[in-house]
């Protein structure tokens, strides 16, 4: 949890302090001025750059039908619930004219302008470029007015794609288009930001704001400063997005730790750094000395593993989706906050492919790829090996994450967190422990499926990858951890040192009182001499039990055998001894789900350890690397 003493605390006009309306009419460029990317017609630029796989990709969507979308299928989310029948299609047209967009600026040739011209005709004749669970934040209950736009995360990034487009074909689309696209992007997502005071990219009415805010400000900014006409309405624009920061950061934890989990850091932190980047490169003004921003940067590299896989809370996922992480956003944020292992950490996602991924999904993040291919040296930067920091410690979020040996993968890694369960995005996980070995987790977080409506209505905790029984925490006579940010952690300690790393805490508040808990108490340490990751639970309720357990969640199928249980990996297997008197039972959670799948395969393992049911008890479990 957020510190008391936080910077934003001290100071609740963080970012206004540093961009004040003064400084924001001397500074800010005239209308049009600001084109931080080359247009089409700068053949010299064009012709130089590398565009292994990007023409190619474009070309994919040649001669297949643009995709449709109906009333009924915006109808459908009301119906069923399910937002993946209206949004594929939706982000495919968006993928579609980005990569014609790109290949048009690659070639100069008229079959690809002509391309990106039908896909900008697509967009400005849909009725609302929000999604329809995002439709006046009321869950979609009716088709959009398309008189009453509303500005949700999707609007804006769609926004935010024509922007850059006109950017860089301008001189190559018909006027009519060219002015209708404008138009556009300065009725839906501008108007809006500029005279809606609900809005949670302005926070003014929002409690705890999320990634949304920063992910809207970003592509409002980019919106404003490439496509208004008005130097006092690019004013205005910037001044609501400043408070609007301000109100992000105002609860943001002093460690940088986001607690939507890595997955979430690419439109939160990584946002915020967009909106600081151009506010930079417009003004001269920079405000990436802050120290706050500069623990944001260094978020993900700490809760890295190893590879494409990174410790997840929340509904964070625990596999890099290359198709929506921009490597170079990382490398430069590093960059700006003068922290090699940031810069290093995005170089090595980057491995040694080009400066764009051909897989990445460009509809979403158009102007992070045009920086990146704008960026010579991103675009020769040597590659770089993933810091893999040893251990750190997120006094404000709650989370330990430590590993065996610093700048390897092989051996044990341990995460905890204690926090609470109102987090953005939240899991009822208080105190849950993740263990990788060799890179690899394997006592893990399942993460988030598809999501659903059921997601985000009271149903949410119905679903079995939010719920602590599914989870790597315990249970009492079947009672599970209840959500609420009354439901937190209590007496929590972090301890590192060069041969250990240790984190502590109650667990009972996690718990509703009927569970009859008065104290659980919690510690997991991995102890680098002796090669052995321990986790211990003693625990004092107020009645005698019918049932006392501990429930794991695995990556792979356990082998149970005296003594504890040994799971696999694609290396070495990691190894539980257990009390012998602890009743072990393990069943198969068949995986469905694409997007759980996708990290998983077809399989996730929940164990659960059943111990003597009794007022006062404790257990240790022991975990080292088997053969």
């Amino acid at each position: 949890m957020p510190s008391t003493e936080s910077a934003f605390r001290q100071d609740p006009h963080l970012l206004a302090t540093i961009f004040t309306p003064g400084r924001l009419i001397e500074s800010l460029p005239p209308p049009g001025s600001w084109r931080p990317v080359p247009p089409v017609t700068d053949r010299v630029f064009w012709d130089a750059i590398d565009r292994t796989g990007l023409v190619e990709r474009a070309a994919r969507f040649v001669g297949n039908d643009w995709p449709n979308l109906t009333a009924s299928l915006w109808r459908d989310y009301r119906r069923t619930g399910n937002r993946v029948h209206y949004q594929d299609p939706y982000f495919a047209r968006r993928d579609r004219l980005a990569a014609a967009v790109l290949a048009a600026c690659l070639t100069d040739e008229q079959p690809w302008h002509d391309e990106a011209t039908d896909g900008i005709w697509q967009l400005l004749e849909e009725t609302s470029w929000c999604i329809p669970p995002h439709e006046k934040y009321a869950g979609g209950a009716a088709l959009p007015d398309p008189a009453n736009p509303t500005l949700d995360l999707f609007a804006a990034e769609t926004g935010g794609l024509l922007a850059w487009t006109h950017s860089v074909l301008g001189d190559r689309l018909e006027a009519t288009v060219a002015r209708r696209l404008v138009d556009q992007v300065i009725a839906r997502v501008l108007v809006p930001q500029r005279t809606l005071d609900d809005g949670i990219w302005l926070g003014r009415k929002q409690g705890h704001v999320n990634n949304w805010n920063p992910w809207i400000n970003a592509n409002v900014l980019t919106c404003s400063f490439l496509l208004d006409r008005s130097a006092p309405d690019i004013r205005l624009t910037v001044q609501r997005v400043v408070e609007g920061l301000d109100v992000f950061l105002r609860d943001y934890p002093d460690d940088g730790g986001c607690d939507e989990g890595a997955s979430y850091w690419w439109r939160a932190g990584a946002s915020l750094a967009e909106c600081l980047e151009m506010l930079r490169l417009t003004t001269g003004l920079d405000a990436f000395g802050l120290p706050v921003i500069a623990e944001m940067a260094r978020y993900l590299h700490r809760v890295h593993i190893a590879g494409d896989w990174y410790v997840n809370v929340g509904d964070g996922t625990a596999r890099l989706d290359r198709t929506n992480a921009e490597p170079h956003l990382a490398w430069w944020f590093g960059r700006r906050v003068g922290d090699p292992a940031v810069s290093a950490h995005g170089r090595a996602i980057r491995g040694s492919g080009a400066a764009i991924a051909t897989e990445a999904r460009l509809g979403r993040g158009m102007g992070r790829a045009l920086l990146a291919l704008t960026d010579r040296e991103w675009q020769d930067a040597p590659d770089q090996p993933a810091p893999h920091v040893l251990q750190s410690y997120l006094p404000d979020t709650e989370l330990l994450i430590a590993r065996s040996v610093a700048g390897r993968t092989d051996g044990l890694l341990l995460s905890m967190k204690g926090g609470h369960n109102a987090a953005s995005h939240n899991h009822n996980d208080v105190g849950s422990v993740l263990v990788a070995l060799d890179g690899h987790p394997v006592l893990v977080d399942a993460g988030v499926a598809e999501y659903t409506a059921q997601h985000f209505n009271a149903h949410r905790y119905e679903i079995w990858t939010m719920r602590s029984e599914f989870h790597n925490v315990p249970s009492v006579d079947g009672y599970e951890q209840a959500p609420g940010a009354a439901y937190a952690a209590a007496e929590v300690h972090g301890e590192l040192s060069a041969d250990r790393a240790r984190m502590s805490l109650d667990l009972a508040g996690a718990y509703p009182a009927a569970a009859g808990i008065r104290s659980w108490r919690r510690a997991a340490e991995l102890d680098r001499g002796a090669e052995r990751i321990t986790l211990t639970d003693s625990w004092e309720l107020d009645h005698d039990p019918k049932g006392v357990a501990l429930h794991l969640l695995s990556s792979a199928e356990p082998i149970s055998h005296e003594g504890g249980l040994t799971i696999p990996t694609p290396g070495r297997s990691l190894v539980l001894s257990a009390d012998p008197n602890l009743d072990i039972t393990i069943e198969p959670i068949e995986l469905a789900d694409r997007r759980l799948s996708w990290v998983w395969g077809e399989s996730l393992w929940r164990i659960t350890l059943q111990a003597r049911p009794t007022r006062t008890g404790s257990w240790t479990i022991a975990m080292t690397a088997g053969p």
